[in-house]
């Protein structure tokens, strides 16, 4: 009897095995058979559902608290700010006013606020501080202090003066056209830092640091993985120090003649558009290397470091690795020949017939005549 159940069981099985497989192979509209979906920009959330313009005096400042979301200030040369706001109906804009500081939050109904996009416009002179976890911030136009923190989201800003701070833990950091003492602080992400000028502080842990046509009296550059790449001047009586553990090291001194030079690698090479006769012992390619050199009368002072990874020090300008890497690549696809056409294709072979059940197997003799 258990034997005869067990047949049964299995010739049941393997009908159903055969059929699913017949049905998988015969249906049409698979997923391989489906043209592209075109997705649109914009989520639901897309058109501002506060929008108001409140009038500020000179002296007021900017604070902005949003857990999760985009913040984008603008400026202009009115003496107002207008806010724009895109969220759901759970969400609402709080914006007080006092001691010289207006202050937007959001707020939610029930539970942690949501996702919430602003788009701020403020007056040039307004300093601005934003804050949040998961913080996108752009800001652009203005000429007073800006102040970034955030978790995971990047950081952009254009323009700031006096004190400019960008912070981000999962985010990266570009800085463009900032004066007075610049700060941007990241861990996992790299830093671009251009046309800075003032005292300059880049750090990083995991992460390339750029900072091109930059105008600095002193200059903090480092990060554990990553590359550092400088181009700027160097002014008389700076000092500059640009350390990485593994990465290379470029600097450009955009024609600086008065320094005095620090060079220290545990395991990377050495090289410069200077003619540079190294002590005895050291060569460009020997490893270990800890030595100085002066440049003119000296007066800058200029420490550069890594211990895996190559220094070069360039009279004028030099290119970051990744520059290098695309030209490299540009020009291999410049001078490789282009691909002969391939082959077409086979025909495509016809499909096997779908397996058969197997035959059910035979009832056991009852006895009966």
């Amino acid at each position: 009897m258990w034997s005869t159940q067990l047949r049964r069981a299995a010739w049941v099985a393997s009908l159903t095995f055969a059929l699913t497989t017949t049905a998988a192979a015969q249906e049409p509209g698979g997923p391989s058979d489906q043209a592209p979906i075109q997705a649109r920009p914009g989520g639901p959330e897309s058109t501002p559902r506060t929008t108001q313009e409140l009038p500020v005096t000179k002296g007021t400042r900017l604070v902005v608290s949003n857990n999760a979301g985009e913040v984008t200030v603008q400026s202009w040369d009115r003496d107002a700010v207008k806010i724009e706001a895109s969220h759901s109906e759970r969400e609402s804009v709080d914006v007080q006013t006092a001691d010289q500081t207006m202050r937007i939050r959001t707020r939610a109904a029930r539970g942690p606020a949501g996702l919430v996009d602003y788009r701020l416009t403020v007056p040039r002179w307004m300093p601005v501080n934003l804050s949040g976890t998961y913080l996108e911030a752009t800001i652009e136009g203005t000429t007073a202090e800006v102040t970034v923190e955030t978790v995971q989201g990047n950081v952009r800003v254009a323009g700031g003066s006096g004190a400019v701070s960008a912070r981000s833990v999962m985010g990266t950091i570009v800085v463009d056209k900032a004066s007075g003492r610049v700060q941007a602080r990241s861990v996992n992400e790299g830093i671009r830092l251009s046309n800075v000028s003032g005292d300059v502080v880049a750090e990083t842990t995991n992460g390339d640091i750029v900072i091109d046509t930059a105008q600095t009296t002193s200059l903090e550059a480092s990060t554990v993985n990553g590359d550092i790449t400088f181009n700027g001047t160097m002014r008389d009586s700076g000092a500059y120090r640009l350390t990485t553990h593994s990465g290379d090291v470029r600097i450009g001194l955009g024609g600086a003649a008065n320094a005095t030079v620090f060079v220290r690698t545990f395991q990377g090479d050495f090289s410069s558009d200077f003619p540079i006769q190294l002590p005895e012992g050291q060569s460009g390619r020997s490893g270990s290397k800890r030595f100085n050199f002066t440049l003119g009368n000296g007066s800058a002072r200029i420490e550069v470091q890594s211990f895996n990874g190559d220094i070069h020090l360039g009279r004028k300008s030099v290119t970051s690795a990744d520059e290098e890497r695309q030209q490299r690549r540009n020009r291999r696809g410049i001078e490789a020949p282009p691909r002969p056409p391939s082959p077409p294709s086979p025909p495509a072979s016809p499909k096997p017939p779908a397996p058969k059940p197997p035959p059910p197997p035979p009832l056991p003799d009852s006895g009966i005549q």
